[in-house]
């Protein structure tokens, strides 16, 4: 009876509050794997250890605490302003380090929710905890590097993105595509071109491929072309206004941030040795990687590679082929930056991992539950073992790497205790010769006790009064203006002497 007496607004009602609970439901799953990560990064990542050489230079921008750090042309200034409410408040490395951790959390909740509508919750869901899972979101979401963020950022422009295409948008969506571009692109800017570029040349692929509809396709397209296009000129007008200022335009920076990599060397074995978690580098003079550091790993990242075709497959079959290569597209683009050359550390490639987690979700999603009859047993199986294999795996590797980095943390903060017993204190500047005699420790070591930093500097008059220490290991010769001074073999590794000016 009470069925019969039903009326169409009743009827409305319901959908509309079944698909409340529903949405309700979805928010859920992605706040719990969002949470899960943060509680992940809290516990098994390292906080008190000491920042490395890069993240003092991003640490020390913005700050009342500690002497600013040489500012070299391939990094950008995103990141000190995401750090920025910490280190105008406190020199403390763990507070800045709690801070990253849950921040990241909050930043992978909002990139996945950028995708809703385009994907299902739960699958949403997976892909979170398959990128999540991984040792090197977990390591760096604690760290002072912008690749965490890069990666986060150009995941949610993607879901934006598609959303739009689809018409899954809403009002504001536009907005936030454009700060999507934005923040990816004060981050780092290569990154953020090799990231949206191809959503603009799929954008204009659409049109192209629209034929006779192709005005009504401009019109659907434009507002994520005109969102994209002016996310990214803010943040690349500022990285455009510091090289003219400081690096003698553009085109000189980029030059010299090649440079810095190593030219463009594409070495496929060391492309495989960063994937296992290993470091090489094509920078002449810097240590290269020989040998394999978990190359048991590469068999999961096989298993990795074939889940992600498989959801590249399924979605163009069940939904179409914009929503299917888009993500691989951007993840492909983001790789080839780094691989030529091959950069040394495999957190370059975090943005392709973020983006793949998509595609994997997606076969997974259809692993576990389109299969049917016996074969649905198997497929199951499957992918729980993937996701099991993960997250074991993954977190042996993150014990390994995050040992080396409490042990490199100890060496930095063993040099700078030492400096300060031999009566080292600001205002002071802490410099060292090129490789094969430059000590690793030397910028760390200055950040730790109120020292500022110059890379091999040549001239004593560029310290400006401050007093300066010339460290080298191996048995060098300081620069010639210290070779008179005092000189201190320093305990620990790598055979270092520090050579202190005498106070006037």
């Amino acid at each position: 009876m009470d069925q019969l007496l039903r009326t169409p607004a009743d009827d409305r009602r319901t959908q509309r509050g079944n698909g409340t609970r529903a949405d309700r439901v979805g928010l859920a799953w992605l706040a719990g794997i969002a949470v899960l990560f943060t509680l992940a990064v809290l516990l098994f990542t390292p906080l008190r250890v000491s920042l490395a050489w890069d993240e003092n230079v991003y640490a020390s921008q913005i700050s009342h605490h500690l002497p600013i750090m040489v500012w070299s042309s391939e990094r950008a200034r995103g990141l000190p302003l995401l750090i920025a409410p910490v280190t105008l408040a406190t020199g403390s490395t763990l507070v800045l380090r709690l801070y990253l951790s849950l921040l990241s959390g909050i930043g992978l909740f909002l990139a996945l929710v950028s995708w809703r509508r385009v994907r299902p919750d739960w699958v949403l869901a997976l892909a979170g905890l398959v990128f999540g899972g991984l040792w090197i979101a977990q390591s760096q979401a604690s760290q002072v590097y912008p690749n965490f963020w890069i990666a986060l950022g150009g995941l949610a422009g993607v879901g934006l993105f598609l959303r739009i295409m689809t018409g899954a948008g809403r009002r504001g969506t536009l907005v936030w595509l454009a700060v999507a571009a934005c923040f990816t692109s004060l981050m780092r800017p290569p990154d953020a071109v090799a990231l949206y570029g191809p959503l603009l040349a799929l954008a204009v692929l659409t049109v192209v491929l629209s034929r006779a509809d192709w005005q009504a396709q401009l019109r659907k397209v434009s507002g994520g072309i005109l969102a994209i296009c002016v996310g990214l000129v803010i943040g690349i007008g500022e990285w455009v206004v510091e090289s003219y200022l400081y690096f003698r335009g553009p085109l000189h920076r980029l030059s010299a941030e090649n440079r810095a990599v190593g030219g463009t060397k594409f070495n496929l074995i060391n492309s495989l040795r960063i994937i296992s978690g290993g470091r090489a580098s094509s920078v002449p003079g810097y240590p290269s990687l020989h040998g394999w550091s978990d190359p048991w790993l590469l068999l999961w990242w096989l298993a990795f590679a074939l889940i992600a075709l498989l959801g590249v497959l399924v979605t163009w079959r069940t939904r179409n082929w914009l929503v299917a290569i888009t993500p691989a597209l951007c993840a492909a683009a983001g790789y080839l930056l780094y691989a030529f050359p091959a950069r040394d550390n495999t957190r370059y490639l975090l943005p392709s991992w973020a983006l793949l987690a998509i595609c994997a979700a997606d076969g997974l999603g259809w692993l576990l539950t389109r299969p049917k009859g016996s074969v649905r047993f198997a497929a199951v199986g499957a992918a729980a073992a993937f996701l099991l294999v993960e997250l074991v795996t993954q977190h042996a590797v993150l014990n390994t790497q995050s040992a080396a980095l409490q042990a490199l943390g100890r060496q930095n903060v063993g040099t700078g205790n030492a400096l300060r017993q031999l009566g080292v204190r600001p205002p002071c500047l802490v410099t060292s010769d090129k490789r094969p005699h430059f000590v690793d420790t030397s910028e760390p070591a200055a950040y730790n006790i109120g020292c500022g930093y110059l890379w091999t500097m040549r001239d004593l008059a560029k310290a400006k009064g401050s007093r300066v220490v010339v460290l080298v290991q191996g048995g060098a010769l300081p620069f010639p203006y210290a070779q008179g001074w005092p000189s201190h073999r320093l305990s620990g590794p790598g055979d270092v002497v520090a050579y202190i000016q005498p106070r006037s």
